[in-house]
């Protein structure tokens, strides 16, 4: 449930404490949730649904947010079995309906330190920024897998004073687990086009969890190494994923990861 009396903005960047430890399937089915939307499981996730302070809906963001959940309950409810098979048919709905609503680079940004970030050359931004993609579309896969009917739509939208940053409240209704809500944080951009860059569940967020192993690479091996690791695990679960349906010369099963 949203906290109204304590939005912040800068949570985005500048969590000051480490994120709690907790199981490796947890976190991973977390992280499935950043493009996905629907990798959550009945093992660990259950919370029931709290209802938030009424707040009248955004007209802008609903119009531009709304279509992305729609189009995602009713791809996955009518398609998984499809989209299991046909990875590139998969890939095609990420293509079209989540990467339009995300923005990378602002994610890659906040993983690694924007001021970080800000001092790297621009082929070294778009080399990590194309990682981060990667990885976030190996994310929306292995979220494939996990999907079990649930239903997404919009319950809440809470802007900042600035209006440059607000959360989108997510109801996700399952038939095998009670009701739960996951909050995405959105960011304004030009001519008020809104685009996620983190997603929060139970207090938690992506970038939270995964800054201080993205940051210690960086310390202690450098940038390249960091992108390298990223994009040698998208390439060798895309390598899987392609021999097993034997797709080739297909996104994503012909696109350069290393």
């Amino acid at each position: 449930m949203f906290n109204y009396a304590k939005f912040d903005s800068a949570t985005f960047d500048s969590a000051k404490q480490k994120p709690a430890k907790q199981k490796s399937n947890t976190q991973n089915v977390l992280l499935a949730l950043v493009f996905s939307l629907g990798a959550v499981s009945s093992q660990g996730f259950a919370q029931e649904t709290e209802q938030g302070a009424a707040s009248q809906l955004n007209p802008v963001i609903m119009e531009q947010f709304q279509p992305l959940f729609t189009a995602i309950t009713a791809e996955l409810g009518a398609n998984k079995a499809r989209y299991l098979t046909e990875p590139a048919a998969y890939y095609a709905l990420v293509d079209r309906y989540l990467r339009p609503r995300w923005d990378t680079a602002s994610t890659a940004s906040a993983l690694v330190g924007r001021n970080y970030f800000e001092s790297l050359s621009t082929a070294e931004q778009s080399a990590l920024t194309a990682a981060v993609d990667s990885t976030l579309v190996r994310y929306a896969f292995e979220g494939l897998e996990h999907y079990s009917g649930q239903r997404f739509d919009i319950a809440d939208i809470v802007v900042s004073d600035g209006a440059a940053m607000g959360w989108v409240q997510v109801l996700m209704e399952s038939p095998i687990i009670p009701d739960i809500n996951l909050d995405v944080l959105i960011k304004q951009g030009d001519k008020d086009d809104w685009k996620a860059v983190d997603i929060r569940f139970k207090g938690i967020t992506y970038v939270s969890i995964k800054k201080h192993s993205f940051r210690e690479i960086i310390a202690e091996s450098g940038l390249q190494a960091l992108i390298g690791d990223l994009q040698g695990k998208n390439a060798a679960y895309f390598k899987v994923i392609c021999a097993e349906t034997k797709t080739v010369d297909l996104p994503p099963c012909n696109l350069k990861t290393e």
